[in-house]
């Protein structure tokens, strides 16, 4: 259908003649202005009820000039193409875990986009993630009342990102962002929210909502402008249910004319605040030109008795520069005190110095000293192994020669043995010889009581050979015990030896250190005291390490108190932790690492809190000299609980018996400086620990004499245990090879038992055969004497060995002799090199002592030096006090006069004195004094009037009001000045900001009604906008009937389609208006029908394209089918909601 033809404006007119609605000129009527990136344009409306009687004629004017221009610009905009914008439009839109949506990214098309789907889909979420992450507060959207509100259930955390397309040349920042914008938006459930704004390569520029809200009015960006972003609620208000108020509302928040009216509400309060100001200040101006006027009547009237007067001033004036003259002669007198003191530093360091090198020279006397002790050590060292060498030869030489007399004492047996036998073979000659004879006088007899007889023997010897066959077993184990033994007895030598060297060592620490202390700690703990001792930058002087201040009362519990207080000994006390860190930097520039404590100065009572004064115990075997050191071994150790015992049963029985009051652990010592610790446990049970000996130098002070003795007697008790181990040791050597001889001769008794149990049985044999034969054995006796010969020869070869081992024996015995000279030589030698140890020790204890007494007097002279020097700075901070104060008085006293000669004799006290009663006698005639002066009114009158002070106090108050009120004066100059100045230039300010205004007002709603009529026009409707800005009401009529004559039909009459039409007509109109390059508009045709609902759309997209370089976002939930597409056009459908839903089984 063709449009009709419209009305003229002459026509609109006459029909708008008589009533009270403005239609305003327009010169472009659209303010779409582009900010400076830190300002924003505004624009405002006030006082427009004048604009409420306009007359007729002029509206008719601006009218049609406004539509001449409006056809025209249609004409353009027809013939040009719709072109996108180089920047402040979205690109795209990214949601996570919001709303309905666990993820979705919408890409925007540059002008013209419509986002549809089915109720559900999430349509309205994409205008919702834009508003509030571009800024915009949570109920502004109308979804929820918080962030919270839009975190997806299930999730706890929710991110928005919004793409802004940044090029061309009016782009923001380019060089920095780049060609868009990322605005990503983080919150939770927890209720945290950030924002952060990257570049287009992802790069995070800022995080803060101030450079997002720059942006946005960079880019006129109005997130928060209702007409601009119309959501879902506020479109449905404005559609169908806003009234003309609310309309009018709509239009001033758009097109942002409200705001403009605020600030200039703001500028006329402030014009009201400067006249109060300037009132109160003239107020103020007339109470000091009073006092002024009062002080000057006042002064009139002292101007008596001159003369007393400056009797009066001239006593002030010396009495104010006498207090300079003595308050100078204090300061002399501490420039004196000054030079004393320092005169008193010059010889200080001198001596410093003296003691100094003193103290040098002793130190390398020390070192020296030192030095040949450690070098007689060393040389100590090789005579010891050369002992040790030939004590182990000669134990070896011992053990052979031992050897050999073994053997000797074996030979002889053995010769013994054949002697015997060489006896029995001649007995058995002499009796084969007689029985040689008797058998050839023939005795069958005789050969039967021989058989007997050697029967009898042969069971013998087989008895002998059993037992001695049973011993065997005996032996050998007696020998594998006896190798058992000697393998235990091998095992704690090297450990003795070991700690009879240490305790050689200690011993030889103790008697060269004689009592210091410094052997006990670190090396570098000297060079560490003296730079704590030279350092001014602690709070409190470190104290420590704590062995230095604790002295053990009996030297016997030195081992067990030394390994039970561990490295608390060597730890220093601070009472800050400034302290501690300025303590801990000199540790590692002095390369001494100690531990360190923090500490208070708090006292600590132990009385009611210790056992029985009978037990001792380790605070009072104790002699401590520090609090500081006291308190934390006391918090540390509990030493005021731990009770000392030297008898270990007794101890038990008292800890088992009852839990005795005060204890929580007591001590006693066992052998080998060893000892046990007794504490109870967990349920009262007692609990036993082993604490080892002790074996380093002592770090407490102590008896040195007694660490010795009690020393001497340790070594002489290792070395005992050493020589009963040793000679445990040889005595289990001799046993196991006593069991090997052993062994050796039961085997070779085993032989000789079986030979004679086998010789026996030959014989009774024999016996039998020849009583059996009847037969004389023949050739026996040659056996016999064979037998003999043997025997001799035997006996000869265990003499020869018997010879060999005598020669064996001398030889070991002058072996023996050699190593015996040897190691005597060699202990000579050592004791030798000892007494050299032994002086140089003396020689360098000696030393010591010098050092210690050259340290003592070094420290003392550096201590005098910071004594002085303290004494310096008291003397100094006195002394700048003092030329302060002298200043001070100076300058007050400059105030009164110059300096004036202080007569002779007189003092602060004279003059005072003096002045005192000079002033008793001014006071007193001023207060019989009648004056004349001015009242408040200005007449002159006669009164009685107490002065209430001298005259140099009315003076000084005189001058001093009349100063206050020419400040006063000029200042209320100063300010009227200014202000006029200020006001003048606000004022008219003001009048032309609002005549442009009103310009700006007036554009357009001229604007807005010629587009409003244009697209009614489109579908053969006709209207007016109606715009009553007194009564601020904002109203349409309409008649969907065009050819029919009327004024038109207000809103609430007309059908839902056709209401729904002319709202959105007349939101395109507003739209036309504003300079926002994006507008949003949320489900516009939910009250349309089809018909109505294709016109509004087509006519939406073609507003849209009349709108150069805008961006629309349009959300619908019905189809687009009726759209035709196009390049500027892009529909974006949303996937459909999961509802869960199933198909319902009705029943038959």
């Amino acid at each position: 259908m063709a449009p009709r033809k419209r009305p003229s404006p002459a026509d609109r007119a006459e029909e708008d003649e008589n009533e009270e609605i403005e239609v305003v000129d327009g010169e472009s009527a659209q303010s779409n202005l582009r900010q400076d990136p830190r300002k924003r344009a505004r624009l405002s409306y006030r006082d427009s009820s004048d604009r409420g009687s306009e007359a007729p004629s002029e509206d008719d004017v601006v009218f049609q000039e406004q539509e001449t221009q409006f056809h025209t610009q249609q004409r353009s905009n027809n013939q040009s193409s719709n072109t996108a914008a180089d920047n402040g439009i979205l690109e795209s839109v990214n949601c996570t875990n919001f709303m309905c949506h666990s993820y979705l990214e919408v890409a925007l098309g540059p002008l013209i986009n419509f986002i549809i789907g089915h109720n559900g889909s999430g349509k309205s979420a994409v205008l919702t993630a834009i508003t509030i992450c571009l800024g915009g507060k949570a109920t502004a959207t109308n979804r929820g009342q918080s962030l919270k509100s839009f975190i997806k259930e299930g999730t706890e955390a929710a991110v928005l990102s919004v793409k802004i397309k940044n090029r061309g040349e009016s782009s923001y920042q380019n060089d920095v962002y780049g060609d868009a914008i990322i605005v990503e938006r983080h919150f939770t459930r927890s209720g945290t929210s950030s924002f952060k704004l990257k570049s287009s390569l992802g790069r995070l520029i800022s995080t803060k909502k101030a450079d997002l809200e720059e942006i946005c009015d960079y880019f006129a960006l109005q997130i928060d402008n209702p007409m601009n972003v119309l959501t879902q609620d506020m479109a449905r208000q404005f559609l169908s249910n806003s009234t003309p108020q609310e309309k009018y509302k709509f239009f001033m928040k758009g097109t942002q004319l409200e705001h403009l009216d605020g600030d200039y509400l703001q500028i006329e309060g402030n014009l009201d605040i400067i006249d109060q100001g300037l009132a109160t200040i003239l107020a103020d101006l007339g109470q000091y030109e009073e006092a002024a006027r009062k002080a000057k009547a006042t002064l009139a009237m002292s101007e008596k008795h001159e003369s007393l007067r400056m009797k009066i001033t001239n006593m002030s004036q010396q009495m104010a520069w006498s207090q300079v003259e003595e308050q100078e002669q204090k300061l002399a007198k501490a420039d004196e005190e000054l030079v004393k003191i320092t005169d008193k530093i010059t010889n200080a360091k001198q001596k410093a110095d003296q003691s100094s090198e003193s103290y040098d020279a002793a130190d390398r006397s020390f070192r020296e000293a030192d030095g040949v002790v450690k070098d007689l050590q060393l040389s100590l060292a090789p005579h010891d192994e050369r002992k040790d060498q030939a004590k182990e030869e000669h134990d070896k030489a011992k053990a052979d020669a031992m050897t050999v007399q073994t053997e000797q004492r074996a030979i002889k047996d053995y010769m013994k043995q054949s002697n015997e036998r060489i006896k029995r073979a001649e007995n058995d000659i002499q009796e084969e010889l007689r029985r040689l004879e008797e058998v050839n006088g023939g005795s069958n007899a005789r050969l039967l009581a021989e058989i007997e007889e050697k029967r009898a023997e042969l069971a013998e010897a087989r008895s002998r050979m059993d037992d001695h066959d049973g011993r065997l077993q005996n032996l050998e184990e007696e020998h594998r015990h006896a190798l058992q033994n000697l393998e235990r007895s091998k095992e704690p030598i090297p450990r003795q030896r070991k700690e009879v060297q240490e305790c050689e060592e200690r011993l030889n620490r103790l008697a060269r250190d004689k009592g210091r202390q410094e052997g006990a700690y670190h090396a570098h703990l000297p060079r560490l005291l003296r730079a704590i001792r030279e350092d001014r930058g602690f709070r409190e002087t470190p104290v420590g390490p704590l062995g230095y201040h604790v002295r053990l009362l009996k030297p016997s519990w030195s081992g067990i108190l030394e390994k039970s207080f561990g490295a608390t000994l060597n730890t220093f006390i601070v009472t800050s932790k400034p302290d501690q860190i300025k303590l801990s930097e000199v540790m590692n520039r002095c390369q001494c690492q100690c531990p360190i404590m923090i500490g208070n100065n708090g006292p600590v009572d132990t009385s009611g809190h210790e056992p029985d004064p009978k037990f001792d115990t380790s605070l009072r075997v104790l002699e401590i000299d520090n609090d500081l050191v006291r308190k934390q071994l006391i918090i540390n150790q509990m030493i005021e609980q731990t009770m000392l015992h030297d008898d270990r049963k007794e101890a038990v029985n008292l800890m088992s018996d009852s839990r005795l009051q005060n204890v929580k652990q007591c001590f006693t010592p066992n052998k080998n400086g060893a000892g046990s610790r007794y504490s109870y446990g967990w349920g009262g049970n007692l609990v036993e620990n082993y604490i080892p000996a002790y074996k380093g130098t002592p770090r407490m002070k102590t008896d040195v004499e007694f660490q010795i003795s009690d020393c001497r007697s340790e070594l002489q008790r290792l070395r005992n245990e050493l020589n009963d181990l040793e000679r445990t040791q040889r005595e289990r050597q001799t046993n196991v090879k006593n069991c090997e001889q052993a062994i050796v001769r039961h085997k070779r008794e085993t032989r000789e038992l079986r030979i004679e149990v086998q010789r026996l049985e030959g014989a009774v044999e024999e016996i039998q055969d020849r009583l059996d034969n009847g037969a004389v054995e023949e050739g026996k006796l040659d056996a016999l004497k064979q037998g003999l010969e043997e025997a001799k020869e035997e006996l000869s070869t265990y003499q020869a060995s018997f010879g060999d081992s005598v020669i064996a024996k001398d030889k070991a015995a002058e072996v023996l002799k050699t190593l015996r000279d040897r190691m005597s030589a060699i202990d000579v030698e050592t004791a030798n090199i000892k007494a050299k140890i032994h002086k140089a020790e003396v020689k360098s204890v000696k030393v010591s002592e010098r050092r210690d007494a050259a340290l003592r007097d070094k420290n003392s002279a550096y201590a005098a030096i910071k004594q002085q020097e303290d004494a310096y700075k008291v003397a100094e901070s006195v002394r700048n006090d003092q030329a302060h104060t002298v200043e001070c008085f100076i300058e007050e006293a400059s105030k009164i006069c110059d300096r004036v000669r202080v007569d002779r004799g007189e003092t602060t006290h004279t003059l005072e004195a003096k002045l005192d009663k000079l002033s008793t006698d001014l006071k007193a005639w001023e207060k019989r004094q009648v004056v004349w002066y001015f009242g408040v009114a200005g007449s002159p009158g006669l009164h009685m009037h107490r002065l209430g002070g001298s005259r140099h106090e009315l003076a000084v108050e005189a001058t001093r009001a009349l100063k206050e009120y020419r400040q006063a004066k000029a200042h209320v100059e100063n300010v009227e000045e200014l202000a006029q100045a200020c006001m003048n230039l606000l004022k008219s300010t003001l009048v032309n900001r609002k005549e442009r205004w009103k310009s700006f007002q007036r554009a357009i709603t001229a604007r807005a009604r010629v587009q409003f009529m244009w697209m009614l026009s489109e579908r053969n409707f006709r209207g007016r906008l109606l715009a009553n800005h007194k009564e601020k009401k904002l109203d349409l009529q309409v008649e969907p009937d065009a050819t029919k004559v009327s004024k038109g039909r207000e809103a609430k009459t007309l059908s839902g389609g056709e209401k729904s039409f002319s709202t959105i007509c007349l939101l395109l109109s507003l739209w036309d208006a504003m300079g926002a390059p994006v507008r949003c508009l949320d489900e516009f045709d939910v009250f349309m029908d089809s018909v109505n609902r294709e016109v509004s759309m087509r006519k939406m997209i073609e507003a849209a394209r009349y709108s150069i370089g805008k961006q629309f976002i349009l959300i619908t939930p019905g189809s687009m089918g009726s759209v035709h597409s196009a390049n500027d056009v892009k529909i974006i459908k949303m996937k459909d909601p999961e509802r869960g839903q199933t198909t319902i089984t009705f029943p038959n």
